[in-house]
């Protein structure tokens, strides 16, 4: 298995790098960044972007060649002081990379886009808590979306995680935070498992994300 990953050095996807390159079953990890991601391995190749809202035909034909990307830039709106350029990112950055290589994927390529919960696909998010965040990354979920439909290789997966909490987290806020919340360790493990060939709905719930990451755990 051949993977893009995007974000590599944030939260989320400084974790799923890491599982990543300890994967078995993943030969290649293609890490589209801007500048070094302080990790070395011989599988991960970084690949630097100066523009993400531009792919051109080689470098779209090359990335359809993986066998999935796990797409976890983005973040929140309240991260960024300028509404625009969250959009610019969380939408268009997205659709600039999504667009062209399921248009050049030959063969099943998985998408898995880390969106969040609350995110409204109809842009009606009613709560003022994050609104923009919830509509943008819901606006990106059908569009995706729509590419599938237009192209038979082209699977998504949206994954919906609540609060995202890190690895030590205590036992007791854990429990507490269950129903809305997951730890990063075990969303970077589903987000990879659904990449590497786990069956999964469009839509990737909260609680479905710890069932597939700890099944026989998922309630803690």
């Amino acid at each position: 298995m051949r993977i893009i990953l995007t974000g590599g050095s944030g939260f989320v996807g400084s974790q799923v790098l890491h599982q990543l390159i300890d994967h078995p079953a993943v030969t290649g990890i293609t890490a589209l960044a801007r500048r070094p991601l302080g990790v070395a391995a011989d599988k991960l190749d970084v690949m630097y972007v100066d523009d993400f809202t531009h792919h051109d035909h080689d470098r779209a034909a090359r990335l359809s060649e993986h066998d999935a990307c796990i797409w976890t830039l983005g973040g929140k709106d309240s991260d960024h002081a300028d509404p625009a350029l969250y959009e610019r990112i969380t939408h268009g950055f997205t659709l600039a990379l999504a667009a062209p290589v399921a248009a050049a994927a030959t063969r099943p390529f998985t998408f898995c886009y880390l969106s969040g919960m609350g995110a409204s696909q109809r842009e009606d998010a009613h709560l003022p808590w994050e609104r923009l965040t919830r509509n943008l990354k819901g606006r990106t979920e059908k569009d995706l979306l729509a590419l599938a439909e237009e192209h038979d290789d082209f699977h998504v997966h949206c994954f919906r995680p609540g609060g995202i909490l890190t690895v030590d987290v205590g036992g007791l806020t854990h429990r507490l935070t269950a129903p809305i919340a997951v730890r990063v360790d075990d969303l970077a493990t589903a987000l990879i498992a659904v990449a590497t060939g786990l069956g999964a709905g469009d839509v990737v719930t909260n609680s479905e994300i710890k069932k597939i990451a700890r099944p026989t755990t998922a309630d803690l």
